[in-house]
Parts: C-alpha cells; structure tokens; sequence
C-alpha cells in the first residue's frame, strides 16, 4: 500500500481548528471557500423551455403522459420526482418502472406497448428520465406504430445521435434525479430536492458544484420535512431524521430502494416515494427492508462463489455463470475494490446474459465496452460502471477479446492501490473541536471523501470483534477508540502492545450521554510511503 501526503504540516495540539480547515480546503484545491461552505441553492443551464412547453401543452389538452424510469435508485427517484409535481396538475400522468428481470435496462420498445397495453390506453407523451439517451432504435420502433411525442431526460453519456427524440434535457455533469428535479421545479418550485439528493448520492455523482448544492440543500429538506414515505424507510433503517447525512443516503436509504429493484417489483420502491398514507407507507417501507436483508444473505453467498473463480493472473477480472442478475453489480463492485482491477460479471442464461463491470480511476469501462458494441444487444454506462446484455452464444469470443485488449492498455500501469491522506496528524489533535471543524467539509462522498490523516506509533492497548458474525474490529489505540470496518480477520495477526501506523477520519462517537472523538480506520500502513 502506497501513502500519498497532499501536505507536509502535521497537525498538533496547538494547531489552530481554522488552520486545519485551511490546510483542508487548499488540499481539495477549493478557492471559492465560502461558497463551498456554504453552497447557493441548486442551479445548472439547461435547455428546459420548449420541454416544458410541450408539457404544459398535454396537461392542458388532457393527453395521456407516461414517465418511464429505470429500476436503481437514481432511476426510481427522478420518476417519482417528475410524476409527483405533474400529477398535482393532471391525472393523466402514470409512472412506469422496468422490471430488471422482465424489460431490462434501457427503454424498451416491447415494454412500453406492453405497459400500455395494460393500462388500456394511448399514451400521447412519453418522458424518460434516467434513461433514453441511447434508445434511438426503441424509440423509432415505437414511433413507427403510433404517433406520439418523446422527451428525454437523461444524464448519461449518448452513442449515437438521437433523432428520434422530439426534445432533450441532458447534463452529465448532475444524476438522473437532479435533471428531473429541474425539470419539475418549472412547474412547482417546492418539488422534491430531498429525492435529487438521494438519487445523486446513491448514483456516486462527485459532491462538488452544483451536486455539492443539491445534496446540502436537500439533505436539510430531508431534515426538516421528509416525505411520509422517506420517514418511514429513515426510521426502519434505524437513522436519526436530524443529523441525516450523505452516508445515511448512500447506505442506508439507497440500499434499501435498490434491493426491490434487484430482486422483485421495484414499482414498490415508487409506491413508497409516492406514498401519502403512513400504514402504506410503512407497509412498503417493510417490504423494501425484507428485500434488503434478503439481498445481503445472497450477496454474502454468491461473493464466496464468485471469489473462487478470480483469475489474477489477467488485469481484468471476468466471471460468468450462474449468478443473480440483480446482484452481479454489486458483487463485481467488491472485486474491483478488493483487488483494485476492472470487472466484469455475468449472469448466465440458456440464450441471453447480462452482464455488469466496474471499473478502476484509469480506466473508463464504457469507451473500452464501446468498442464491442457488436456482440452486445445492449449497453449503456458511466466511465467507472456499465451494464450490458449479450447473446450467450457470444460471451467466449467476448471474453477473449476484451481480456485480451485490457491486458495491453493496462500492461504499464502501475495497479498497486495507493491511498491519499490529507496530512499527518498527532493523537493529540484527534480532538472535538477539530471534529467540528472537519464537518464543515460535509457532505462527504465520491469527490469530497472525508479527510484522511496519517497517526504514526499508536500502540494497541486493546481489542475486539464487532458485529453480528465478527466483521469489525475495534481497537483502542493509546487510549483513543477505533473501528476498523469489514476488518475482523486482522484481529488474527494484531496484538496487543503492537506499535502501528494508521491512515484514519475523525468521528465523533457519543454513547451513553458522552461524546468522544473515535477514529474510523481506512488502512494500516506498512513499509515506506511518501510525501
């Protein structure tokens, strides 16, 4: 493990909170301190007025609208964004959410004929949010048959001009959600910034800018006055309303919105959003939270799987098999981090797979998946993640090629992981004031991590295992406390009175009325690191 220091000051007791915020502030190259501190409400240019024209337009001649979404947490929460502040003008807007399993990812031609097959009606407006910018063949499928009107709303990156698409509102610079909430705040300036905020969190948008505005402002929307729905998951999550954080978003909502959608009908998760009664609300709040642990059980089970068929001697870890399709994500994502490589997982099926990467900060994964557009039925992404479905008959030749072309554009690079620390810090200075000094930098998130500081020679007074099955570690460091995550099995080959140096963030840890600076471990260093 490499150590990477962005200052040379080490922080001490006599350093002055203001110096520490300073130092911190000048490491993420933030100039404009006072709007970083405290950001303006969300603004972003975007080309909304002739969408909203064609909107109002249907509203007002009592057209039938459907909002087509995705089934992660970015996807679910633009659509209940835009249908909750469309719906309070007309009751001709419907909601519709893809089943992983049965539509896919994407918009799907078939899907929407079925859905308003369904309904029993013709939809006059279609408006895609967190998704379309690469549905120019569905769409044309779908106008082929019928006349209809297409926005999209969408934050991912395009393949290919899109014709068919009547208007477009497109960033990639903010989630899905964030585009829908400025969509609907041009119809009702009190829509739902709470959701944009969860849907950028959970999607891993960078909390700088103008996603920084969204999640500050809308995690004090979530605070002060949550949804009926989001009360209900906050409060089953077991997280406190009033000191709501980006964290809580990003693993204690999110999770729970995205295991519907991994396992079962994620039109639940939507109903929850939506939800104005509080025994529906807490009704669906139970089904997401059954959903998760469920999730959590088969994840554990398949990662074991899975890591048996990890390949190290390639620079690009590839698995396929019998996998849950709602879990590939999610398990390739541990891999990627464990072994700091790009991955690809796929879930087998007699004729058609799906399959999902992540990716490593060198790589962007979707150029790289571009190139194999041939062999996919479909595909969309980001640099750091993608998905995709391929014909089975295809994943060998696939494999190859792709194992193949990774291990020449990554033959010279360095993949050893390496870790950014802020500073070195003495024990002494792990104090409350710094404490409060640091969460003037919050949110943290993909963009703005929580600030790491490296403590050299701490001595391990004590130990012991957290968690239901021993996952943590807890240790007490020259009478300091510290918690090191998903580490259990490191109390092996730890003992007490071991001198070690570590690279950790500060937290404040009140218990029993106390409160008491603690320090959450991210790793222990050994052998040389630099300046």
């Amino acid at each position: 493990m490499k150590l990477h220091l962005l200052s040379k000051t080490i922080i001490d007791r006599s350093t002055d909170p203001q110096t520490l915020l300073s130092i911190l502030l000048k490491n993420r190259q933030i100039k404009d301190s006072a709007n970083f501190l405290d950001p303006p409400f969300p603004a972003l240019e975007l080309k909304l007025t002739m969408s909203v024209k064609l909107i109002n337009k249907y509203i007002i001649n009592h057209k039938n609208i459907l909002i087509y979404g995705d089934y992660d947490v970015d996807g679910i929460t633009a659509t209940a964004i835009l249908w909750q502040t469309l719906y309070q003008s007309s009751p001709y807007v419907i909601p519709f959410i893809p089943h992983r399993e049965i539509d896919g990812y994407g918009v799907k031609a078939d899907s929407f004929f079925r859905f308003q097959k369904e309904k029993k009606l013709k939809f006059d407006l279609l408006i895609t949010v967190d998704n379309g910018i690469v549905a120019e063949t569905e769409f044309a499928k779908i106008k082929k048959k019928q006349d209809i009107k297409i926005i999209v709303v969408d934050h991912h990156l395009p393949a290919e001009k899109l014709t068919s698409a009547d208007f477009m509102v497109h960033s990639t610079e903010v989630s899905g959600a964030a585009l829908s909430w400025f969509l609907a705040k041009e119809f009702n300036k009190n829509a739902d910034l709470g959701l944009a905020a969860l849907g950028t969190v959970a999607d891993c948008l960078p909390l700088v800018g103008v996603n920084r505005s969204i999640v500050v402002h809308g995690l004090r929307e979530l605070r002060l006055n949550p949804s009926v729905g989001i009360k209900k998951l906050i409060t089953i999550a077991g997280l406190k309303q009033d000191s709501l954080s980006a964290y809580d978003l990003g693993f204690g909502l999110g999770p729970r919105i995205n295991a519907v959608g991994r396992l079962a009908d994620p039109t639940d998760a939507l109903r929850l959003l939506c939800s104005q009664n509080p025994l529906q609300a807490a009704k669906y709040a139970q089904i997401l939270n059954s959903h998760n642990q469920n999730r959590q059980d088969l994840q554990k089970d398949s990662q074991v799987i899975a890591e048996k068929e990890v390949d190290l001697n390639n620079k690009l870890i590839f698995i396929s098999g019998d996998y849950n399709p709602g879990l590939i994500g999610l398990i390739a994502g541990r891999l990627t981090e464990k072994y700091n490589l790009p991955s690809i997982i796929i879930s087998e099926g007699k004729e058609i797979s799906k399959g999902s990467c992540r990716s490593i900060g060198k790589l962007n994964i979707i150029e790289i998946l571009r190139k194999y557009s041939s062999l996919f039925i479909d595909l969309g992404g980001h640099a750091g993640a993608a998905g995709f479905t391929i014909k089975t008959s295809n994943i060998p030749k696939f494999q190859k090629q792709i194992i193949k072309a990774l291990n020449l554009k990554l033959k010279n690079i360095d993949l050893h992981p390496e870790i950014t620390a802020d500073t070195e810090m003495k024990l002494s200075a792990a104090t409350l004031k710094n404490i409060k000094a640091i969460k003037q930098l919050e949110p943290f998130g993909i963009g703005n991590r929580s600030p790491l500081f490296l403590f050299k020679n701490l001595k391990i007074n004590n130990k012991r295992l957290l968690g239901t099955n021993g996952d943590h570690l807890k240790l007490k460091l020259d009478g300091v406390d510290a918690i090191f995550f998903k580490k259990g099995e490191l109390d092996k080959t730890l003992n007490i009175g071991d001198l070690i140096d570590i690279v950790a963030s500060l937290d404040a840890n009140t218990w029993n009325g106390s409160t008491t600076p603690q320090l959450i471990i991210k790793e222990i260093i050994n052998g040389q690191f630099r300046r």
